[in-house]
């Protein structure tokens, strides 16, 4: 016993470290339910689990009842922080986001039709990223806001070829919904409603944000198998597929003008300037980018040991694709021509990720679970932005369960906390000649946490 401890705390130490130097914020959530969530999402060869087999449908046919299901609730919250430090006055002004939080749902069923066929139902969602930055951030010219979402629903069934191999499929649909908005500046002549010419001159700025949202219902598929080697030790591999649709987007103006300049971006408006602005607004078509968004694959390898009959860890290898894409920025087409932001937001890369999760039952009412997970990079580190995000990530997980009821109440947490990064391009001016970068330093930082609970019965 001793020495089980001594290798437990050696191994939770070791991950520890090396997650130190990581840390961010992914799009990509570990689950939506707390027991998932609990394990950082490190359970692709958990047998005899029904909340896993979200993760790999091949775990359905390790169920040992012959049904049950489980219902979870939970919420994300996530902050972002820009600080800018002025080279030439050395002082630090730090910017948070302010939209934090959005609810998470869950749901799975499961049905032994035969010994060796069982089917399935799960909803959840895979795919969470939201962010609303400040009026005068730094970036807000490169995109001042994003809401991103994925809820699957998918059928599943798993045939056990043997008591030691099983395989699992999965098929369904997903909702994708996207909202994103930035902040533009468009030229005001002395004539707003005719174009800019040698006799109708630039006289002043107008600062306006420009959104647009979409949503999109796609197909989804997921391919698992599981093989018991032995009581102690279980191989899974778990294959979920991408997500991709040319979403129907609409854009618009958001709120009231931002602000009025004079023409070099910097000094107060001309007298005038917002009777002109306002005109030129009515004249003025927003109109939405891109609409394609894409949510990448992941592959997962899992290994699983039963230590002791009471107490079981997991190790997972997950690759994320880099299919990541997301809709371009909206325009606006004025008398003079069309209007844009500076940049897009970044398409993803390959990345690998590493997680690792325990559980220990303690006595007949109480499981204890937690959860390690780092993540390389989902961005090349020149295309950094908070929006996003796409830095190394590092997460602890916590939860437990308690039967009662003929089931199991669970609450899980993550913290997620983002690698400290400096850029050199989010922070620029913006006059009557466009966009230009100033070089300033900015420091993106960023934190999450996730919690979730649910009950689970089975019969």
């Amino acid at each position: 016993m001793v020495q089980l401890v001594r290798g437990s705390v050696g191994m939770g130490l070791v991950v520890g470290l090396v997650a130190l130097p990581a840390a961010a914020q992914s799009m990509a959530l570990p689950a939506a339910d707390p027991v998932g969530l609990s394990r950082s999402g490190a359970q692709v060869a958990y047998g005899y689990s029904l909340e896993a087999a979200a993760t790999n449908p091949a775990l359905l046919a390790s169920l040992k009842e012959k049904g049950g299901f489980y219902l979870a609730m939970g919420l994300e919250m996530a902050s972002t922080q820009q600080s800018l430090e002025s080279e030439q006055t050395a002082v630090r002004k730090t910017y948070f986001s302010y939209d934090r939080n959005r609810t998470l749902g869950a749901f799975g069923l499961a049905a032994r039709l035969s010994p060796t066929l069982t089917l399935g139902l799960k909803l959840d969602e895979p795919y969470l990223r939201h962010s609303r930055l400040l009026d005068s951030a730094p970036s807000r010219y490169l995109g001042d806001g994003i809401d991103l979402s994925a809820r699957r629903l998918e059928g599943q069934s798993a045939w056990a070829l043997s008591p030691n191999f099983s395989v699992g499929f999965g098929l369904g649909v997903a909702r994708l919904s996207y909202d994103s908005s930035s902040v533009m500046r468009l030229n005001v002549p002395n004539d707003p409603a005719l174009p800019v010419s040698g006799t109708n001159a630039v006289n002043g700025l107008v600062e306006h944000r420009v959104g647009q949202s979409g949503d999109k219902v796609v197909p989804s598929y997921s391919l698992g198998l599981r093989w018991a080697i032995n009581p102690r030790w279980t191989v899974g591999f778990a294959h979920q597929s991408g997500l991709k649709g040319d979403l129907a987007m609409k854009a618009e103006y958001r709120d009231a003008a931002l602000g009025y300049y004079a023409n070099d971006g910097l000094s107060t408006a001309p007298l005038g300037a917002a009777a002109r602005a306002g005109i030129l607004l009515a004249g003025s078509t927003p109109t939405a980018g891109s609409a394609t968004l894409e949510l990448p694959s992941q592959t997962t390898l899992g290994l699983r040991h039963r230590i002791t009959p009471m107490m079981t860890w997991e190790a997972d290898l997950k690759w994320t694709s880099a299919g990541l894409r997301v809709p371009g920025f909206a325009t606006v087409q004025t008398p003079s021509g069309m209007v844009s932001a500076p940049a897009e937001l970044p398409r993803g890369k390959g990345h690998l990720g590493l997680g690792l999760s325990a559980e220990v039952e303690l006595g007949k009412f109480w499981t204890l679970r937690s959860g390690l997970s780092l993540d390389q990079r989902s961005v090349e580190e020149a295309d950094a932005e908070p929006l996003l995000g796409g830095s190394r990530t590092a997460a602890f997980s916590v939860g437990a369960g308690y039967k009662v009821w003929g089931g199991e109440l669970s609450l899980g947490y993550q913290y997620r906390q983002s690698e400290d990064q400096d850029t050199t391009r989010l922070n620029g001016v913006w006059s009557w000649s466009g966009f230009r970068s100033v070089g300033t330093r900015v420091r993106m930082e960023g934190m999450g946490h996730l919690v979730a609970f649910g009950f689970k019965k089975t019969f």
